[in-house]
């Protein structure tokens, strides 16, 4: 064959089974004249068309797609009515690297931007996540020199397509949205806000976290007051994920765990109020609102009883734990906290850890807003097995040496720089207690530490 095109290879085929062009288009139904047109002259065939003929060869269905793409620009000028359906495809099958081939293609022409958006947004919603954002990604490349609501757009969404497990992958995408974020509409700024947010808290950013959620409540709080006062149904504008009322209180709630963190418990235990009781003031009698009111006054009370126990008032502690036993998916949680207030105060909690042994192993959890975020309920776990590890040790308990040897192994798996020198640091200060065995994992995991910090330089070591 003189050229490897998708023509040459039909015709060979034909030749080499000895076909009619009539009986190799009927096998890829497609109309005889029609077969014959394609075979002689110089376009590109239509997907449909090229669907045809690969089913009708029996090859691979992706057979023909990197040639497909040159033949799209390099035999006529581009065609999105071809390329269209065909990116589709590509997302279906998985050939990311023909997606990539085509907006190479096509990054230099601004008039793309809208069409290419429009198709991520598609795949998006069919969950063809890598393919979406590779297309997002050619948006923000045609658009760089914009500053336009789409290219912020697509920028928030490869941030939320990039969040994962590993806590300096979502630092690192936290990073490269934030500048965008608020180029966004209010509505979707707010749960930018959010996801930004939850980004800090897992990495013990608090000063972020006061920053952004100070920004959700004020946001939050002129839209909802608009809301009010508005003549306009709300299907007739953009709506955001969650009502306006939910983000102020949610912002509230971020604050009190700030200045928890800051040891501020006061200031703390005055912010638990202004999320609770809400139904004073929301003028919203839907079930929607009564679910978000319920769940923000149960969120108030135990952090009201919390902030008090880590103020001293251990008397408060019975309570407590009866009042999380009726909440499952509150348990874990709870324990974390127990076991900081254990450790700070020099009490027993034996019975409390013996009575939720079930709520320790790490798993994934809920409120009544769905899944709790799984970057900060990892973090939770690996700071909790450091604070464990160091519970057990302070009694003796070498059981506390394999429970450290967890939480570093843990740690190091979501990047987590805090908790990882925190197991360190009690490793090395227990370390005579530990076997022979027990320091050769030690020395592993301490070498994997070191490896991972060596390849990521963009690592930083959590507050």
């Amino acid at each position: 064959m003189l050229n490897n095109t998708i023509r040459t290879e039909v015709l060979q085929y034909i030749q080499d089974y000895h076909l009619t062009q009539s009986q190799f288009s009927a096998r890829a139904n497609i109309n005889s004249g029609s077969f014959s047109r394609l075979i002689n002259q110089n376009k590109p065939f239509s997907m449909s068309q090229l669907d045809g003929i690969t089913k009708a060869m029996g090859v691979k269905e992706d057979h023909f797609y990197s040639r497909f793409v040159g033949e799209c620009f390099t035999l006529t000028a581009p065609d999105w009515r071809r390329l269209r359906p065909f990116l589709t495809r590509c997302a279906e099958v998985g050939r990311l690297d023909c997606i990539e081939l085509i907006l190479s293609n096509l990054l230099d022409n601004t008039n793309y931007g809208t069409l290419i958006f429009e198709v991520a947004e598609e795949l998006l919603h069919d969950q063809y996540n890598e393919a979406a954002g590779l297309l997002y990604e050619g948006v923000s490349v045609i658009e760089k020199y914009q500053h336009s609501e789409r290219l912020a757009l697509c920028r928030y969404r490869l941030f939320l397509l990039s969040l994962g497990d590993s806590l300096t992958q979502n630092l690192r995408a936290a990073t490269l949205f934030e500048p965008y974020a608020n180029r966004l509409e209010e509505t979707d700024q707010l749960e930018a806000l959010k996801h930004l947010a939850h980004v800090y808290v897992s990495l013990h950013e608090w000063h972020k976290v006061d920053e952004l959620s100070e920004e959700m409540f004020r946001l939050a709080s002129i839209q909802y007051e608009l809301s009010l006062h508005t003549k306009r149904k709300a299907a007739e504008y953009k709506q955001p994920v969650q009502p306006f009322y939910f983000y102020m209180l949610y912002a509230r709630l971020l604050q009190t765990a700030v200045y928890d963190k800051y040891e501020d418990y006061q200031k703390a235990l005055e912010y638990t109020f202004l999320y609770t009781n809400a139904d004073k003031w929301i003028h919203d009698s839907s079930d929607e609102a009564k679910v978000i009111i319920n769940q923000f006054n149960d969120f108030s009370t135990a952090n009201q009883y919390l902030i008090r126990l880590f103020m001293g008032e251990l008397d408060d502690l019975p309570d407590y734990i009866e009042y999380i036993a009726s909440r499952p998916d509150e348990i874990f949680h709870a324990l974390c906290n127990i076991i900081k207030i254990a450790n700070k105060f020099d009490i027993n909690i034996d019975v409390i850890l013996d009575r939720f042994q079930d709520h320790i192993p790490y798993k994934t959890y809920n409120c009544a807003f769905g899944e709790y975020n799984k970057p900060i309920k990892a973090e939770e776990y690996a700071s909790f097995l450091a604070d464990l590890g160091k519970y057990h040790l302070h009694r003796e308990r070498t059981q506390g040496i394999d429970i450290l040897l967890e939480g570093l192994e843990f740690a190091g798996n979501i990047s987590s720089d805090s908790n990882t020198i925190k197991c360190l640091t009690l490793f090395n200060q227990y370390r005579e207690w530990a076997s022979h065995d027990q320091l050769q994992k030690f020395n592993n995991l301490n070498s994997e530490v070191y490896l991972s910090h060596e390849k990521n330089p963009f690592n930083a070591v959590s507050k």
